[in-house]
């Protein structure tokens, strides 16, 4: 028996919420480790898998988007500190940290939304199912 479409969309948001799990991890420990080029690589291959995710949830095609571009902004400022201007450094990373964690959680929110909408036109709720945002 094969899945629904709609049990397979929400497969693929529940693996999308594991990567950014994985993802932010690996993101804030590759920031405290800058330039470690291997971490590094290991994001790299971390983001391109939750844009796969991504691609099929067209419900989450905003919050990618602006993952995505906090995410160049992040990689941007790590190069930009390491070999060029360092200015308020410090004061700059926490910013852009910040939103950097924001976007994370709003794709990972609106995953969560996807699923709970799913749940609700097709009965009752998994138990695996996180609690709505």
């Amino acid at each position: 028996m094969s899945a629904s479409p709609s049990q397979a969309l929400d497969a693929i948001a529940f693996q999308l919420m594991a990567a950014l799990e994985k993802y932010d991890a690996d993101s804030a420990r590759m920031v405290d480790t800058w330039p470690d080029l291997e971490l590094y690589r290991e994001v790299s291959t971390e983001i391109e898998n939750i844009r796969m995710y991504s691609a099929a949830l067209p419900e989450v095609r905003v919050q990618w988007v602006e993952l995505l571009i906090a995410h160049a902004e992040l990689i941007h400022f790590l190069w930009r500190v390491k070999y060029g201007e360092s200015g308020d450094a410090q004061e700059e990373i926490a910013s852009v940290r910040e939103h950097h964690s924001d976007c994370v959680k709003a794709l990972r929110n609106r995953s969560i939304r996807v699923i709970h909408r799913s749940q609700h036109f097709r009965g009752p709720a998994a138990e695996a199912l996180p609690p709505r945002p």
